[in-house]
């Protein structure tokens, strides 16, 4: 399929010959559900095999420099959402692919990255800059397959965004067998996930080659539109990583690999229901959009709710598990940081909301949160993983309570009629 944004006109019906049926829609998402739920379990996977590879140690910095370029790759998921909202919403923006900005910025990313590098290996307490220098080069296929995935949301071509999603974890499952077969050291479980992320960005290219022959590669405006998304999205990412940063400096290693462990447990709520938030996105300028979210919410809620009970069974069996026996002291933090993941996952469904409905009010509070976390772990709170994993919950459920207010207030003024075509809805009716 060609998008053709010669026109608006003819935006507009490429738009309707990309958007699905309501009865379509309603499977499309549940496969985009589907996959994320794949990608999120081989994610697990990933981590089994390299936490028991690397050991407590290692682990702990591999977490703490892979959460720092987390954080340098916000711009690839900025790029995913301001693709995906001027492609759906072609009658009013100008389509571009964002290639060519995000090209650049990935390159500077990466230049910026390999300086630092030296730094980077002590405040990480890495065996090598080499580490940071590869971890800073995969920022380049990661940011290119951000645009790829921006134009699969935005043309509500969700079976490609789902074998994406899914070929982003499988590639990377695949370097993590490797390492674990071969004995990898950091450097080298670096230099393969690099190779994954290059699989995977040039698997994004085929998907996407009939829309990237038909739309320009630059677009106007979409500099000054990706810094004021960048901001909300800078403070989400901020607020889901920070805690891994935070123990890998303040507590010893072995226990900062034991956090950064635990700590998967929380971003498995938030990569898990990450898929509501996406499809929320390109909905939050249209009729219906206050019930959509106030209805995906729920979703998310209940999603959160049922793995904190699966893993409040057994939080001891689940870690080892997860890593062996080497972390098994810490099934406790491993409760904590579910429910920490689901204060993450409603602050996430707000901040993408906002994001798409064009406001910036809770990203600025957000910014406030982290800035309080850090103080207060840095000042006070850092003498175990519990005080860390608390004080972020803290600051996350702050976030999570001021976006429900305001979702709350906003629904009070105003309840626009449901919007039927919402995907998100659907989904939530069909598993209810």
């Amino acid at each position: 399929m060609t998008i053709d944004a010669s026109t608006p006109d003819d935006g507009r019906d490429a738009q309707r010959s990309v958007r699905p049926a309501t009865g379509a829609g309603a499977v499309l998402g549940a496969l985009l559900g589907i996959a994320m739920g794949v990608s999120n379990a081989l994610g697990y996977l990933l981590v089994l095999m390299l936490s028991r590879t690397l050991g407590p140690e290692d682990f702990g910095g591999y977490s703490a420099l892979s959460t720092f370029g987390v954080l340098l790759a916000i711009p690839a998921g900025a790029f995913q959402v301001v693709i995906a909202r001027r492609i759906a919403g072609s009658a009013r923006h100008e389509v571009t692919t964002g290639l060519r900005l995000a090209s650049g910025v990935s390159v500077a990313l990466f230049a910026a990255t390999s300086l630092l590098s030296p730094a980077l290996r002590d405040v990480f307490h890495l065996s090598s800059a080499w580490s940071a220098v590869l971890m800073g080069s995969m920022l380049v296929p990661m940011t290119l397959t951000g645009c790829f995935q921006g134009i699969l949301l935005g043309s509500h071509r969700l079976r490609a965004l789902s074998a994406l999603y899914v070929v982003t974890a499988v590639t990377r499952l695949i370097a993590a067998l490797v390492a674990t077969i071969e004995g990898f050291s950091v450097v080298e479980v670096f230099a393969a996930m690099l190779l994954a992320a290059v699989a995977t960005a040039l698997v994004g290219a085929a998907l996407c080659r009939a829309e990237l022959r038909g739309i320009a590669g630059g677009g106007h405006g979409l500099a000054a539109e990706m810094l004021r998304s960048n901001s909300t999205l800078a403070a989400l990412t901020a607020l889901t990583s920070i805690d891994v940063l935070l123990a890998r400096h303040y507590l010893s290693q072995h226990n900062s690999g034991g956090y950064a462990l635990a700590s998967t447990f929380g971003r498995a709520i938030c990569w898990g229901t990450q898929f509501i938030a996406l499809i929320v996105v390109p909905r939050m300028r249209g009729a219906g959009a206050t019930r959509t979210l106030l209805k995906a919410s729920g979703l998310v809620l209940g999603i959160g709710l049922v793995g904190l009970a699966v893993v409040s069974i057994s939080p001891s069996f689940w870690v080892r598990v997860a890593g062996g026996g080497q972390y098994a002291d810490y099934g406790h933090v491993a409760q904590a940081c579910v429910v920490l993941g689901i204060a993450w996952a409603l602050a996430q469904i707000w901040l993408f909301s906002e994001m798409g409905a064009g406001e910036h009010l809770l990203g600025a509070l957000t910014w406030g949160a982290v800035v309080v976390e850090a103080l207060a772990v840095t000042l006070r709170w850092h003498d175990s993983a519990v005080q860390i994993v608390t004080v972020c919950t803290v600051c996350a459920m702050a976030i999570a309570v001021a976006g429900l207010v305001r979702v709350l207030l906003r629904h009070q003024r105003r309840l626009p009629p449901l919007d039927e075509e919402s995907v998100v809805l659907t989904a939530d009716r069909a598993g209810a």
